[in-house]
């Protein structure tokens, strides 16, 4: 396999799209965190820690993605740097270890979508709960 320049050239529009997207997830994470703050401190709901708890863990998982995802793209540029300077052999790994982080980036991307599906699920298990009672009482309370 023949290994040039364009080769991690190829990778920055994937790095940036991903730095993107998890950017963003970031922002209305840390909205939804204020949000949910405020209702706790309005009506010491229980349930809110654990949505609170289960934010917490996901804005960890996106900033280490995000970190990940940073060291990802300043490798790859290093790489380029090192070829340019004729360090082939150096330049190579260099590479492999941008394609590591630029994995460990997206393995914390399926570790937050799965925390993120978990919380969906208990929210939607919240109101199941309420309509579930309704429907047994045959009335709202």
């Amino acid at each position: 396999m023949s290994f040039s320049v364009s080769t991690p050239i190829i990778l920055f529009p994937a790095i940036s799209l991903i730095l993107l997207a998890y950017t963003e997830k970031f922002v209305q994470l840390g909205r939804l965190l204020r949000t949910l703050k405020k209702q706790y401190e309005d009506h010491n709901a229980p349930h809110i820690i654990e949505q609170i708890q289960n934010l917490r863990t996901r804005i960890y998982l996106i900033r280490n993605m995000q970190a990940s995802g940073t060291c990802a793209f300043f490798l790859c540029i290093a790489t380029i740097f090192l070829m340019f300077q004729g360090q082939e052999e150096i330049a190579w790994y260099t590479f492999w270890f941008s394609m590591i982080f630029l994995m460990l980036a997206l393995y914390l991307s399926f570790r937050e979508i799965n925390l993120s599906s978990n919380a969906l699920r208990l929210a939607i298990s919240d109101v199941k709960d309420e309509i579930t009672g309704e429907n047994a009482g045959g009335t709202k309370s």
